[in-house]
């Protein structure tokens, strides 16, 4: 089973990129999303991480400009892979196989990571993927992007 889920946040690593035994392009990168829970204490971050896949020529796009602490506004399908620790304990992760995505506007400032640098390319660079289509392809948008990316949404 899978659900749309849309994740706003900072890439945890690069983006890898390899390819599958018939050369289809996959990326792959972990991106984490931060929100606040009250609690009797007061208000508490909580950070969710999610693993990010990606096949195609939007796979290597991302490659190529994904650098760890890339802010990204990811859209995909949502799914949950359990697995068994090496103590046999059951655990589940959560993966997203990337439909469209949008760099929403630089990296984190981060003083501690000095080796985060700013994606080289346009701000309102958008990539897509046909989720009916196998051939996975990209799409550019050219429009302008809102300052605030969630205006009018709802």
């Amino acid at each position: 089973m899978a659900a749309s889920i849309s994740i706003l946040g900072n890439t945890g690593s690069n983006a890898e990129l390899r390819y599958s035994e018939q050369g289809l392009p996959i990326a792959s990168f972990s991106i984490a999303s931060n929100s606040f829970k009250n609690t009797p204490e007061g208000k508490v971050q909580i950070t969710e991480w999610f693993n990010v896949t990606a096949f195609g020529k939007i796979a290597e796009t991302l490659a190529g400009h994904v650098k760890k602490g890339t802010h990204l506004l990811v859209l995909g399908k949502l799914t949950f892979n359990p697995w068994l620790t090496n103590s046999q304990e059951p655990r589940a992760g959560a993966e997203v196989i990337l439909q469209s995505f949008e760099f929403a506007g630089g990296t984190r400032n981060s003083s501690r990571d000095g080796d985060v640098e700013p994606a080289e390319v346009e701000p309102n660079y958008t990539g897509s993927v046909d989720p009916q289509s196998t051939a996975n392809t990209e799409a550019i948008d050219t429009g302008v992007a809102s300052a605030e990316p969630f205006v009018n949404q709802f």
